[in-house]
Formats: structure tokens, sequence, C-alpha cells
């Protein structure tokens, strides 16, 4: 990861999970701290002025059992807080490093999309791949960030602007072929990763009703 993604990464606000991952964690923290503080008040009262029949090694011993699984939930939080990051990043270069293909395919998905029939989508689709190639466009996307580019492009061909829509959908499409990692993190790693290429999306088959 460069020094640029690691400063978007700082700058990006933080999602409704990391907040509330955030919160848990703060939590957690505090509840340490008060276990600590009834550790030393037992201890306190153990030496300085000890209740007769007080058990007060039991004490601390169940209070310093509650501390560990406090210590280790807060760990365990932390941890899956450092995957999700580390995942989200690892997709984010990836969706850099297939920039062109991704622009592409939210663009064939715009055109499966207003498409009414299979011939429509044939015409459509050969139209977008062909588009795509022309040197204005390429370097219209090679110089623009994909919400950008897709939005111009929409524009341009008048296709409805919902960028947000094209771009998940290209990047469900690119996850599915390996492309990218999942959103979870969970990726295979395959060995030998896909050769970019243009990818029209098919019709989607109607459900067999028997």
């Amino acid at each position: 990861m460069d020094k640029a993604q690691t400063d978007r990464m700082s700058e990006a606000p933080a999602t409704p999970q990391e907040e509330r991952a955030a919160r848990h964690l703060r939590m957690l923290a505090r509840a340490a701290e008060i276990q600590m503080e009834i550790m030393e008040a037992t201890r306190t009262e153990a030496v300085e002025a000890p209740q007769p029949g007080a058990d007060y090694c039991k004490r601390i011993a169940v209070v310093a059992k509650s501390l560990r699984q406090t210590l280790l939930l807060e760990d365990k939080f932390a941890n899956h807080r450092d995957e999700r990051r580390k995942a989200a990043a690892k997709r984010e270069s990836a969706q850099e490093d297939w920039h062109d293909l991704r622009v592409k395919l939210a663009m064939l998905a715009a055109a499966y999309e207003v498409s009414e029939d299979d011939e429509e989508v044939d015409r459509r689709v050969a139209e977008v791949c062909e588009r795509v190639e022309r040197p204005e466009v390429a370097e219209l996307i090679a110089a623009s960030r994909p919400e950008v580019a897709v939005a111009a492009l929409c524009r341009r061909w008048g296709f409805p602007p919902e960028v947000e829509r094209w771009l998940e959908m290209a990047d469900e499409a690119m996850e599915h072929y390996g492309f990218i990692p999942p959103e979870d993190g969970e990726d295979d790693d395959p060995e030998d990763p896909p050769e970019p290429r243009p990818a029209a999306p098919g019709r989607r088959k109607p459900p067999d009703t028997g």
C-alpha cells in the first residue's frame, strides 16, 4: 500500500460498523479500568482494614478472572477491526489496479439494465464495448475517478446517472470472477489472477416454474 492510500484511509470518515466497534472497545477499556479499581480497593481493604471472615484472595481471583476475559474480548475486537481495515485496503487497491475494467463493467451494467429485451442488450453492449475503446473515452477513464468517469459517460451515452448502482454491479461481477477480494476479506487468493478483459453481462434466465 502506498502513502496516498494510507492517507486516504486515515482521512476517510468512519463507517457505522467502525464507529460501533470503537464504542465497544471504549466500553471494554472502561470495564477493565473498573475491574482494576475493584482489585486495588480490595487490596487496600485487605491491608489497611481487613474485615473478619472476608476471603480477599478469592475476591481478587474472581475479579482477576473477569479482567482476563475482558482483556481477551478487547483484544478480539481490536484484531477484528484491524482485519476489516486490511480487507478494505486490499479491496480498494484491487479496484484501483482494475480501474479501467471496473468502469467498463459499470457501463455494461447500465446498458444491460436499461435494455428491454435480448436484442437490445446485444446492441447496447456492442456499442459500449466499441465506445470504451475509443482513445478519448479511454483517456477520460484513465484520468478520472470511477464515479466521475461513470457519471460523465452516463450523461454522454444517455444512461440513467445511477453511478453508485452501476459501480456496485461492476464490483459484484469483479468479485465473482476473482478480480477483487470480497468485502468480508475472505479471499482464496488464487495463484493465477485473471487477465483483464471486458465482459458483457448475460441476460438473467427466468425461473424454472416446472
